[in-house]
Parts: C-alpha cells; sequence; structure tokens
C-alpha cells in the first residue's frame, strides 16, 4: 500500500505558527477541505416572529418584559444583577458588542445567572442612516463578540434609538433567526441628571408602571459605562414588585418564561424533556473542581462554565469524554454544542483543548494537541485522513492518533509527522 509521510512544522504542539497555519488553511480552503469554524447551532433560537415586538405576546394573562440597553457596563450592570438575584427575576440585556469585549466576564455574569442576552449593535449607531452592508456588519460584529464571550446566540435585537423598523434591517436580522424587540414603555431614563434624585427615579418607576397594560415591554438602560445610571438602579426594585404584587409572570421580550440558569435556558431552548436530552436525571450540580455546574439527562448532559458558556453533549461523543474524565480530563469544558460534519457523515464537539468527532464506521475518539491542529489544517475529516479511529496515544515512544487514511504522530523533536497511506 502506497503511503505518503510528511513533517508538519515544528512546535505544533504549542499551536502552528500564524504565518504556517495560514499558508495551510488558505492552501486547504483552496482544495474544499477546511470546514467553517464551530457557529452557534442551527436552531437554538425559535423561529423569529416577522413583526417588532413592542409587547410581548399574550403567553399568560399578565406578562412584563424588563429590558436593559446600552451595557455591559462595571459600574451598572453588577447592581441591576444583584437586584434581580434578589428577587429571583430575570430580564434581557440589550449590550452593545464594544461593551462586551470590554468586558467580557459581565456579559458572561449575565447568562450564567439566567438573563438573555440581546444584540444592540457593536458602536450605538442610527440604523437609518447605514447601508445594508454597514448594518449587517453592526449586527455580525456584535452577535460574534457575545458568542465569543459567554457561547449564547442571541435570539433579539434592537435598533439603538429604536432604529429598526426600516426593511433592511428587518431582513437582516430575522434571516440571522433573531427577533425585533422594541418597547412599550420608555422610561427616558436616559434623560437622568448627573446625579442621584430620588424625584427622578420615581418618574422612571412612574412610566414603567402606567398606564397599566397587560403585556409591557420595559425600556431602560444599564449602560454605557461613562453615563449615569444610579437613577434606573434605584428603581428596579420598586418596578419588580408593582408587577409582582399584580401576578404579572416576568417574560423575555417574546412572552416566553425564563429558564433560572443557562444550563435550564439551553436545555429549554432544545424542546425540555419532550426534546432531545429528554428528562433530566440529576439536579444541576457543580463540577469537581468547582469551576462549573452540569446536568445530566436521559440522552445527554449540559455542562457550563464562564469561561465557555453551557452546551450540550450526546450519545458517543458524551461517553467519549466522559471516560477521558469529564471536564477535568484533558480537552477541559465543551465550547459548542454537538455539531454535524460539513458532509454530514458525523458529528463533532469542540472543547476547550480539543475536539470528539464521531462517525457510524469509526465511532467517537478524541483529538487535541499538534495532532489535532496538523489534522485541522488539513481539513478535518474531509482531508484524506478522514475521521479519527483512535485517541491520542502513546507507541514506540512518540504520541499518535489514527485515522481512516492514515495517521499522525508527534515529539518534541518532530513535531506533528503526518503519514497518510490511502
Amino acid at each position: 500500500m502506497a503511503s505518503t509521510t510528511y513533517r508538519a512544522p515544528a512546535g505544533l504542539r504549542q499551536g502552528l505558527r500564524p504565518a504556517v497555519l495560514a499558508v495551510l488553511c488558505v492552501a486547504a480552503l483552496a482544495l474544499g477541505l477546511v470546514q467553517a469554524p464551530p457557529a452557534a447551532a442551527a436552531g437554538s433560537c425559535p423561529p423569529p416572529t416577522r413583526a417588532v415586538l413592542d409587547n410581548t405576546p399574550a403567553t399568560f394573562a399578565s406578562t412584563v418584559a424588563l429590558t436593559f440597553d446600552d451595557g455591559p457596563s462595571p459600574q451598572w450592570t453588577p447592581q441591576v444583577l444583584d437586584i434581580l438575584r434578589a428577587r429571583g427575576v430575570k430580564a434581557t440585556f440589550f449590550v452593545l458588542g464594544s461593551n462586551v469585549a470590554a468586558h467580557p466576564e459581565i456579559a458572561r455574569r449575565i447568562v450564567a445567572e439566567g438573563h438573555l442576552i440581546a444584540n444592540h449593535s457593536y458602536g450605538h449607531p442610527n440604523f437609518d442612516l447605514l447601508s445594508p452592508a454597514a448594518q449587517a456588519a453592526e449586527i455580525d460584529r456584535t452577535n460574534q463578540a457575545i458568542q465569543d464571550a459567554t457561547g449564547a446566540q442571541p435570539c433579539f435585537f434592537r435598533g439603538p434609538g429604536g432604529s429598526h423598523h426600516g426593511a433592511s434591517v428587518k431582513d437582516l436580522v430575522w434571516s440571522r433567526g433573531m427577533d425585533i424587540a422594541g418597547w412599550a414603555r420608555d422610561t427616558l431614563d436616559w434623560t437622568t441628571p448627573l446625579s442621584l434624585s430620588p424625584a427622578f427615579s420615581d418618574s422612571i418607576v412612574r412610566r414603567a408602571t402606567s398606564p397599566l397594560t397587560p403585556h409591557p415591554t420595559i425600556l431602560m438602560h444599564d449602560g454605557s459605562p461613562g453615563n449615569y445610571r444610579q437613577n434606573t438602579v434605584n428603581a428596579v426594585d420598586r418596578i419588580i414588585s408593582f408587577y409582582a404584587a399584580r401576578g404579572y409572570v416576568f417574560t423575555d421580550p417574546a412572552g416566553r418564561p425564563f429558564g433560572t440558569t443557562a444550563i435550564q435556558q439551553r436545555y429549554q431552548e432544545l424542546g425540555g424533556p419532550s426534546g432531545s436530552l429528554g428528562a433530566p436525571v440529576t439536579d444541576e450540580l457543580p463540577t469537581a473542581g468547582g469551576t462549573g455546574a452540569f446536568t445530566h439527562f436521559q440522552r445527554g448532559s449540559i455542562y457550563w462554565s464562564s469561561a465557555t458558556g453551557a452546551h450540550d453533549v450526546l450519545g458517543a461523543i458524551r461517553e467519549a469524554w466522559r471516560a477521558l474524565g469529564w471536564e477535568q480530563s484533558p480537552l477541559g469544558f465543551p465550547t459548542t454544542n454537538e455539531l454535524p460534519t460539513p458532509g454530514g457523515t458525523g458529528a463533532f464537539n469542540h472543547f476547550q483543548r480539543g475536539s470528539v468527532y464521531w462517525s457510524p464506521a469509526t465511532g467517537a475518539h478524541e483529538v487535541r494537541g499538534a495532532i489535532r491542529d496538523a489534522w485541522s489544517a488539513l481539513g478535518w475529516e474531509q482531508s484524506p485522513l478522514g475521521f479519527p479511529t483512535s485517541d491520542e496515544h502513546t507507541s514506540g515512544g512518540v504520541q499518535r492518533s489514527d485515522f481512516q487514511g492514515g495517521f499522525i504522530t508527534w515529539t518534541p523533536q518532530a513535531g506533528a509527522v503526518v503519514t497518510v497511506t490511502g
């Protein structure tokens, strides 16, 4: 049988050098071998309602959606989150991508505590003054910033200043699977004086609660970091008390009740007990190292950490990861949900320090480190190597992973060496 062997650049265990990786990836793309970088799982947001949601739909007799724009802010957002946590209430945070990039830890807290994080553009421009291409760039850059920071896929968009009524904006947002959320109650908190004002806080509460209607969406602001928002912070608890005393259900802008944690939100996105995971078989529990949480279900698990967000791991991929030691294994926490391979012949999850790939012909096997980098540069399972047929193991003093069409070895001296036997 003919075989071809070549040596990947030294140092792959620490990651390919950027120039080498760029050359390899460009060559692989030209051959149609490299799959796109992991994206948010398809279908994780419900199909959008093709109308601007100024009020919450009537999913319950009385609903209210609390929404906060322009964050996250290191001064104001944590205060709002503390109040919501103390009251057991969830809200939707329409964040700016630039603020998420500057304060990713606050974005992660928003998601970890069971709130929704939504798209409010990257730099707060008036969308009515932008070209469709510029509008798309603002939306996509913000979605990417949110996903990079939290692992969450935004399901709602709100244009700065309400600039989301144009036909091009609607088409761009709906084609990305997001709802457009306006508001029914503008508290005008953005007109706040630059100092503490009990009278202004009273006006925020009054505008948020009057006139009383059955399904309002309330607009407030927790950012941007340079703005003064203490008067809003001081109004939040009273607004919650007003609606709670009247039996309102606190929902997202589409009238859906919140899960209480990021894991529960992901579970509901997958269909709850009637979805792909089935019923829970454990409570939500802390991971062994105390850095995350998980829930096991009849047909899979959801794992969360502040660094990675909440992701589902299913079937044979889950069993392979479990055998390695869950999140304490060399792979760490999952960074994607289970996704199909581009050719539709298998599935994979990416993790913090590696991946697990599965196909019916090969089963599920982990690939990591420099061996994974070399396989990635070739085009993953669409390369001449195909799917992995073994985990990484020691063979003859070298680290090795076997594939359908060959194998990759690694040593500190030689780096990653690819042998194609097909």
